[in-house]
């Protein structure tokens, strides 16, 4: 095994966590407030490991050798963060771990009381979200010589990550669109009558579809005081839920390619679907008036599908007819190659796809038989068992996850919101995660968040590789 390739690029993705760190105690200098000490720890710390790794000498990593060191980077970030955030906020290392993987995974969960935070800690609450997930992968694909390799590995064709000439530019490129997307919805936000905190906060989980905030009471108290910013939020949540490759032919002006993406479409439609049943639904259920139905209705389905996490009004007194809309739109997500979670858009149209011909090969002859196609490409029969094992795999999670949080006496519809909002990384809750959740509750909720972000294929690819011997002997070759 690649041992030293297998340590340089690990350390290499520690270095960037390092890095991130290191803006923590910058951030106190400015505000003058007591500096984070075991940030600037392990952000040294972390960084000089990472330059001591560059000189390692070392060949590309194999399929398994890149899926131990992605595996092993999720879940060791976390465990870092935790350590330092819990010495910072003086709470608990588990309720710091939560926060993390809740940060990182870009879900939007919350245990942390934030009233009185140092300005620097509810700044690394959004810079955990925003470089989380497909963030890290793209720093990676920058500053650590050959790790594309790895990302290449990772994602599948549902993952379409190259868009430039190499894999290297194409990072670049997605580094310079998500940097203009923040900064833009920056200025946005503040226009809109945020302040420059606050905007840069919350548009750095925006963009990343997390939907953490600088409050207790979340992105609802800002709506309260300033209405307006529901337009640019609603604008930046559906952009953040898109695919990277129809986000970058959206900056560029490449209207013509953005409007041939069959994805796009799907996506849009579920967003149309799913907010107008939830809209009705706050109409005609929960009796709520007009003007407040068509706003926050819209909204929390947008926020929902999106993955982002933001919401106004109570989502705990919705009836169970809302939530169980809630729970589909969630369930669904976004778009792939984005940072929203769920089961994506794309493997939808596959499986509707595939469905459609399953029952037209039921009445026509068998020289007849139609392929699933997108984009003028054949999908063939692996990627749509691939598409269908990944949704039947997060409804098994969703439904497992709701069956232990209702061990600790809440009621189902309420577990499986929960639940599903957690394994799909959006962030909504009906009121069962808070400070004071049962320990049951916390673990399963960080299980669900992390193995839905990892979206289960690269676990039980890594478990299958590691029990087959023979397939073992050929990624060798």
């Amino acid at each position: 095994m690649n041992i030293k390739g297998m340590v340089k690029a690990y350390f290499g993705i520690l270095a960037i966590l390092g890095l991130l760190m290191l803006i923590v105690p910058l951030v106190d200098s400015i505000y003058g407030e007591p500096v984070s000490i075991t940030f600037l720890f392990f952000g040294e710390v972390l960084l000089a490991l990472g330059l001591i790794a560059r000189e390692i000498k070392a060949e590309a990593l194999t399929t398994l050798e890149a899926l131990v060191v992605g595996i092993s980077a999720w879940v060791s970030i976390p465990l870092i963060s935790a350590i330092a955030l819990s010495y910072e906020t003086k709470t608990s290392y588990v309720d710091a771990l939560f926060e993390s993987i809740s940060g990182f995974t870009g879900t939007g969960f919350s245990v942390f009381r934030l009233t009185g935070l140092k300005h620097s800690i509810l700044l690394w609450r959004s810079i955990m979200q925003w470089s989380g997930e497909l963030g890290f992968v793209v720093f990676a694909m920058v500053f650590i010589p050959y790790f594309y390799n790895i990302a290449r590995r990772l994602y599948g064709i549902e993952r379409p990550v190259k868009i430039e000439a190499t894999f290297y530019r194409t990072a670049l490129r997605l580094l310079s669109v998500y940097a203009i997307l923040t900064a833009t919805g920056t200025l946005a936000y503040y226009i809109s009558g945020m302040n420059i905190f606050d905007s840069l906060n919350h548009m750095m989980t925006t963009i990343a579809t997390g939907g953490m905030s600088t409050y207790d009471a979340g992105y609802a108290i800002i709506y309260q005081k300033i209405p307006l910013t529901v337009v640019p939020i609603v604008v930046f949540m559906i952009i953040g839920g898109m695919n990277f490759y129809d986000i970058n032919n959206l900056v560029t002006g490449k209207m013509k390619y953005l409007l041939k993406s069959e994805e796009l479409k799907y996506y849009l439609l579920t967003l149309v679907t799913i907010s107008s049943f939830i809209t009705l639904s706050y109409i005609f259920v929960e009796k709520f008036p007009l003007t407040y139905s068509v706003i926050a209705g819209f909204f929390n389905s947008i926020s929902g599908i999106t993955t982002t996490g933001f919401s106004i009004g109570s989502l705990g007194d919705l009836r169970d007819v809302t939530k169980a809309i809630f729970v589909m739109g969630m369930y669904i997500g976004g778009m792939t190659f984005s940072t929203a979670g769920g089961i994506k858009a794309l493997r939808l149209m596959i499986i509707f796809k595939k469905l459609r011909h399953v029952a037209s090969e039921m009445i026509m002859p068998s020289y007849a038989t139609r392929r699933v196609v997108i984009k003028r490409i054949e999908i063939s029969e692996e990627d749509v068992s691939t598409a269908l094992f990944i949704t039947i795999m997060h409804a098994a999670m969703v439904f497992i996850g709701a069956t232990l949080i209702s061990i600790e006496g809440y009621r189902f519809i309420d577990a499986l919101f929960e639940a599903t909002s957690a394994a799909s990384c959006v962030g909504l809750s009906v009121g069962v995660i808070g400070p004071n959740s049962p320990l049951l509750v916390k673990v399963v909720i960080m299980v669900l968040m992390l193995s839905g972000r990892l979206e289960y294929v690269p676990i039980l690819l890594l478990i299958s590789l590691i029990v087959s011997r023979k397939a073992l002997y050929v990624l060798k070759w």
